[in-house]
């Protein structure tokens, strides 16, 4: 519950800031961002699943393990910096855009800054406070948020957005220091170090492969098309995304550590796999619904004249963000059962498709960008699935069936709005702002009605799963009595 209150408050809170930013700066600001981008994709995958996985998935770890990755997690951080230094100035030729060296060189401090609170989070994770995690993670979104909007109308254009995000990452590492007890002791040991390195040198790696499956999109459509294009790419996939990493991410962050917990019950692990992907569904699939029906309305609404061109390919990409949002949790499976290296092998196999796909894609513009893209995931998702449920013998019927309340209240959602909008638009004469009114509230009543005829009992189970408290038994942290 508390991490679907931080994920829910950041959700908000980032829609409001990137509304506000949309209407302040311009789409080629946004797209010179997602030029520097692959640094910050990358900072993002180190402070959230480097070193610190190995912490939350090992199951006896001492205070001299931590205070070793501790010391080693920084020693990387600067060599980290150090590449992204090396890499600005081809990047701002690749891309023709000279001023990415200097936004590279300062959101690669992100690499650093976020060093210091990676095991602090980790451990936090690992005895599932998520109580002080959300506070922490409120307090930076938020704050960074207000950050960027200020800069924005002082004029700095893509600065308030990269000062902001480094905002972020300095004050969730300082935030964690104040609500844990654990310090590092000036205590560094290679044996202890490579004992839990050896989980996260397959978890970076796969980060690698996670970065380059993740920029491969930015680099084409950035050099193909432009800074203009690009910022709409950019803006349109994170919109879709917003409800898989915030929401998804609930689910995902709690049954990470709890699936560690299981990792030899297959059993269990089977249970909890399906309720968590049966839970995301139930809330994605009809947000994304919603977002796609109604993209036109909602961008000349909220994000104005400058973003004419953004609602086909934000249509266009919901399908994947679908897919992808009840795919988020094969992660959580693959790493708590101790096989990083599943990722790693699929992600290598996925990324000359995806250069390929978007490649072909991009010559018919940034729609075509965005269907080669989203294709390519429909296609090749059944593959990478099918890896994931046979690690916990899950059959396709199983997971098909966790599903299928999801699929019919959403199928019917999108087939009732239809017409509706059309009605609403071309005979009524609503505004785009009266479309929105009225028809949103209209789609969740229809939506909720539909899983209610044919999943109430599980919504009550979800509801019970949330609000209803139970024991809870935590764990102490090393050196700390329970």
């Amino acid at each position: 519950m508390w991490t679907g209150i931080a994920k829910m408050s950041m959700q908000i809170s980032l829609s409001v800031v990137t509304l506000i930013l949309a209407r302040l700066l311009t789409p080629d600001d946004f797209g010179i961002l997602g030029m520097a981008a692959v640094i910050t994709v990358a900072i993002g995958l180190v402070n959230e699943r480097g070193f610190g996985t190995a912490i939350i998935q090992k199951q006896d770890i001492s205070s001299g393990h931590l205070s070793s990755v501790f010391w080693g997690g920084v020693f990387f951080s600067f060599i980290f910096y150090l590449v992204a230094v090396i890499a600005a100035f081809p990047l701002s030729v690749y891309f023709k855009t000279p001023v990415v060296i200097k936004i590279i060189l300062v959101q690669a401090l992100g690499f650093i800054f976020g060093a210091f609170g990676v095991v602090h989070r980790s451990l936090l994770t690992k005895q599932m406070a998520f109580k002080k995690l959300a506070i922490v993670e409120i307090i930076s979104v938020i704050l960074s948020g207000i950050v960027s909007i200020v800069l924005a109308l002082m004029g700095f254009g893509v600065w308030s957005l990269v000062l902001g995000m480094l905002l972020r990452d300095v004050c969730l590492s300082f935030s964690v220091w104040i609500v844990i007890s654990w310090k590092p002791a000036f205590h560094f040991k290679i044996n202890e170090f490579k004992e839990l390195f050896g989980f996260s040198a397959y978890v970076l790696a796969n980060n690698l492969a996670v970065y380059a499956n993740t920029n491969a999109d930015v680099f084409i459509i950035g050099r193909v098309l432009g800074a203009y294009s690009l910022g709409l790419y950019t803006v349109a996939l994170n919109l879709v995304k917003l409800p898989v990493t915030r929401l998804s991410g609930v689910v995902s962050r709690v049954v990470f550590p709890a699936f560690s917990k299981l990792q030899d019950d297959t059993i269990k692990l089977k249970t909890g796999f399906l309720k968590s992907i049966t839970i995301i569904s139930m809330f994605t699939f009809p947000i994304l619904a919603l977002l796609g029906l109604y993209s036109e309305f909602f961008v000349n609404v909220f994000l104005g004249e400058k973003w004419p061109d953004l609602a086909l390919p934000l249509t266009i990409l919901t399908p994947m963000a679908m897919l992808k949002s009840v795919g988020t949790i094969k992660g959580a499976i693959i790493l708590a059962k101790g096989r990083p290296d599943i990722e790693v092998k699929w992600n290598l196999f996925y990324l000359p498709f995806l250069v390929i796909a978007v490649m072909w894609g991009a010559k018919y513009g940034i729609a075509g960008a965005a269907s080669a893209f989203t294709v390519l995931y429909i296609i090749t998702f059944p593959v990478i699935q099918t890896i994931t449920n046979r690690l916990i013998d899950i059959t396709w019927i199983e997971f098909i069936s966790a599903l299928k309340f999801s699929l019919i209240a959403t199928t019917g959602l999108v087939a009732l709005s239809i017409p509706m909008l059309i009605f609403m638009k071309n005979f009524l004469i609503f505004s785009d702002l009266g479309v929105l009114i009225v028809g949103i509230p209209v789609s969740i009543i229809i939506y909720s009605g539909l899983y209610w005829i044919f999943g109430k009992k599980l919504i009550q189970e979800v509801w019970n799963l949330i609000f209803i408290k139970k024991t809870r038994v935590y764990d102490s942290l090393p050196g700390e009595e329970v």
